[in-house]
Formats: C-alpha cells, structure tokens, sequence
C-alpha cells in the first residue's frame, strides 16, 4: 500500500510540474513591436550628405539612432534623428558605442535618406564620416537598393 502512494504522489507531481512547464511559455510571452520597412518612413530616391554637430547616440535594439545639428542657410539651427541598424551589426562591423561618444561636439557627414514625412526631421543614415577621416557604415545601401 506504501508504494501505491509514492508511486501515486510522484505520478501527480510529475504531472504537474509538465503541466507547468507546457504552460509557463504563455505567462512568459512578451508582445514584439512591430518593425517597419525602409520604404514605409523613409525615400530612397531623397538621399544627400548633411554636414553638423553630434550631439547625442542612444545605443539600443532594435536600431541605435543618433542626432545631428544642421545649420540651414539663414543659420538657424535644426536638431536632425538619424536612425542606423542595430547594436549587435555595429558591434561585429567593429564599430562601439565610444565611435559617437567622443566626437560629441565635433562635425560629422551623414550619408542618408530623408524621411517621407514633411513634419519630421528624420533620416535613415547610411555612413558617418566622423572627425579622425573614418567612415562608418552605419546603414544599408538604400538609395542603390541594397538592403
């Protein structure tokens, strides 16, 4: 009768702990954001070179995204978001977080294509060429259709 019982306990722990186990992926779901496609923000057709300040890079997933002053011709000064690709293709492209930091202040090149919407100052950049005479490819080759 004793090893009904353990046999009979060991069979409902075991139960349970695979009932849990099968169930543990929906309480641990996390809903994705939806990502976009180049064409849906940005033109590829409107690329150009911007010449400003660095003044700020937020590192993170899923692209880091980095900001440029631009001085237009009566000199007025507009803050400018360029979006590049993600940390981790940054990383094993050998570019650091430290590429941006320290040339915060200084002028940089952007290679990008503007943003669709007449509102925003947005850009999908494709290379900075920064103050040490380096360029980083920081995006895709859009305007030439290589994603």
């Amino acid at each position: 009768m004793r090893n009904r019982v353990r046999l009979g306990s060991a069979l409902v722990f075991s139960l349970t702990i695979a009932g849990l186990l099968m169930a543990a992926p929906l309480f641990l779901a996390v809903p994705a954001r939806a990502h976009h496609t180049f064409s849906v923000e940005y033109d590829a057709s409107k690329c150009s070179d911007m010449t400003g300040t660095l003044t700020k890079v937020d590192w993170q997933n899923p692209h880091v995204y980095f900001y440029v002053d631009l001085k237009d011709a009566d000199s007025q000064v507009s803050s400018w978001t360029s979006e590049a690709v993600s940390v981790a293709y940054l990383k094993r492209s050998g570019i650091q977080r430290q590429d941006f930091e320290n040339n915060f202040g200084k002028m940089v090149t952007v290679r990008a294509c503007l943003g669709k919407s007449a509102s925003g100052k947005r850009a999908a950049a494709e290379t900075v060429k920064i103050p040490d005479g380096r360029t980083l490819k920081v995006g895709s080759d859009y305007e030439h259709g290589q994603n």
